[in-house]
Order: structure tokens, then C-alpha cells, then sequence
């Protein structure tokens, strides 16, 4: 382990958890642009948001437990570790046990699962619609993200390693393996599509039906902090994406590892605004039948990889 890698791997926590509210508000200007909109003053106005939240006063409902009042700080807590654990400023040797693909797979589910048991025990309706709508949308993307996974594993020769991986990718090997790589990449695009909760897949959220119901029963600092909880979700699902399926160009400076990667990240931001601006609410029956269309993408690749190894 090198005490350099653990360095950059805080300075990475720390200014992702900085620039996130940054990011967002340039997806927010980004989306207003797209919906002919005025949208926020500028791409400082989710700073102010977490700012005003922070200081107004918390209410909490009479049958919120323990659950409730922790799940914001776990939230924020999981999304945080999967950020560290991305390689983009360090090599991975400083957390190289956590920064395991299927690891990070099982944050993410774990994350999800907190989110949706809270918004059942704070007891409002709204609430709980929106939480079984989390777990259900989990059913569609989830089976698309391990199966993406899997074949990438396969691929780089059975590593779970997110360096290893990422340097696999990154050889000319992966040329070699270049169709059956793009099925799953573009399986494992929708799926990250979908678990940032942006339009035509926000089914759980549904502002115009029920309220953004997973949040309804939050405010002041924990409002805050399940608001940046997602943000860095988005980030941390794109991020891992980049990582596997887009780490070029590799270079080895730390900060300009780290500024390609935002680049990355604001060209993702880009697109899903365009998506999202031109898009309308999917049912959760359609929802259903393009998850199961990702999902054909990613068994297809599975068997092309099954193919090349007979062959």
C-alpha cells in the first residue's frame, strides 16, 4: 500500500463530495436549456439549495424508527466508499480488497434497499408507493448490471478487480473481444441510464404523481444529505461505467486523470439532459419491457463470449 495512493484516493473523496453539487447544477441549467426553460440562476444554485436546507429545522413523523432518522447518513456514507473506491486519481492499492466489481454491485443494491425500508417506515403513503417502485425498478436493471458485469469478468480472465479490469480494457487485448464488449457496454449504458432516475425511467421519484414520495417525509439537514446522497449515486453509477467500459485515454497524472473523468461525466450529463428533455414518463410496464430489452443485450453477449470460447 502507498501512502501516496491513499492521499489521492481523499483528495478524490473530497473534491467529487466538493463538485457534485457543481455537476448537478450544470445538469440542471443543461436540462433547462433542452425543455426551453429558464431553469436555475446558475450552476451554483444546488450549493444553495444544500445551504438552505442545512438550516432550516427537522421534522420527523410519530411512527419514523431508528431506520428513518440513520438511513440520509447511510446513504451518504455508501455513496461516499463507492467513490473512493473507483480508481481514477489512485491505483486501487489502497482499498484493493473493496474495489471489487461485484462489491461495488452489492453497495449499490444495498443503497437502494435502505432507501426504499425508509421510505416505508416514515409512514406516509407517498412514501411507500415510491419505495416498492425503487425495489421494482431493481428488479429490471439489477439481473442487466450483474449480467454486464459477468461477461466483463469473463473477459478480463475471470479478475474482479475494477484496476485490473480497467487495465485490461485498456490493452489492445480488448480488440480481440471488441463485439461481444460492446453488447454488454450498451447493456450496462441503459441500466446506468435508469439508476440515475432521470426520465422516461423515474417511475420511483414521479414528482407529477406522487410527490418525489421517497423524500416526502425529510427535511432540513437529512433532506440535505439523502439530496446528496443521490447525487453522488448518479455519479458513482456513471463513474463506474467510465471505468470499464470507457477509461481512455489513461494518463498518469492524478489531476488530469481526474478532470477526464469529470469531462466524461459532463458528456454523460449532456446526452441524458437531451434524453430526458424530449422524454415522458414510461409506464411501469414499458419500463419492464426495455429493462428486459437491455437484458437480451447482455445474455447476447454472454453467448457471443460462450461462442468464442467453443470456437
Amino acid at each position: 500500500m502507498k501512502s501516496s495512493d491513499i492521499l489521492y484516493l481523499i483528495i478524490q473523496v473530497i473534491a467529487i463530495i466538493l463538485i457534485s453539487p457543481l455537476l448537478d447544477g450544470v445538469k440542471r441549467i443543461m436540462l433547462a436549456k433542452f425543455q426551453s426553460r429558464r431553469g436555475p440562476a446558475d450552476v451554483f444554485q444546488t450549493y444553495r439549495d444544500i445551504i438552505k436546507l442545512f438550516k432550516r429545522s427537522e421534522t420527523m413523523p410519530d411512527c419514523g424508527t431508528w431506520v428513518f432518522r440513520t438511513a440520509p447518513y447511510l446513504m451518504f456514507a455508501i455513496m461516499a466508499t463507492v467513490i473512493a473506491v473507483l480508481p481514477i486519481m489512485h491505483s486501487g492499492s489502497a482499498l484493493s480488497a473493496a474495489a471489487d466489481l461485484f462489491l461495488i454491485v452489492y453497495l449499490f443494491a444495498l443503497m437502494r434497499f435502505i432507501f426504499g425500508v425508509a421510505s416505508v417506515d416514515s409512514g406516509n403513503p407517498f412514501a411507500g408507493i415510491g419505495g416498492s417502485r425503487e425495489q421494482m425498478v431493481a428488479l429490471f436493471v439489477e439481473p442487466t448490471i450483474i449480467l454486464s458485469s459477468v461477461v466483463v469478468v469473463f473477459l478480463a480472465g475471470g479478475l474482479t478487480n475494477l484496476v485490473e479490469i480497467k487495465n485490461f480494457v485498456s490493452s489492445p487485448q480488448i480488440l480481440k473481444v471488441l463485439p461481444v464488449f460492446i453488447f454488454s457496454g450498451v447493456a450496462f449504458l441503459f441500466a446506468t441510464y435508469v439508476e440515475t432516475g432521470k426520465k422516461p425511467f423515474d417511475v420511483a421519484e414521479a414528482e407529477q404523481e406522487i410527490q418525489e414520495g421517497l423524500l416526502a417525509e425529510y427535511a432540513g439537514k437529512r433532506l440535505a444529505l439523502a439530496h446528496g446522497a443521490l447525487i453522488l449515486k448518479q455519479i458513482a453509477i456513471v463513474g463506474l461505467f467510465i471505468t470499464i467500459y470507457i477509461p481512455w485515454p489513461v494518463v498518469g497524472n492524478p489531476f488530469v486523470s481526474l478532470v477526464l473523468f469529470l469531462i466524461k461525466l459532463l458528456v454523460f450529463y449532456y446526452f441524458a439532459s437531451f434524453v430526458e428533455g424530449v422524454s415522458t414518463r414510461l409506464r411501469i410496464g414499458d419500463t419492464r419491457l426495455a429493462a428486459s430489452g437491455a437484458f437480451a443485450l447482455a445474455f447476447i453477449s454472454l453467448i457471443l463470449f460462450v461462442i468464442g470460447r467453443v470456437g
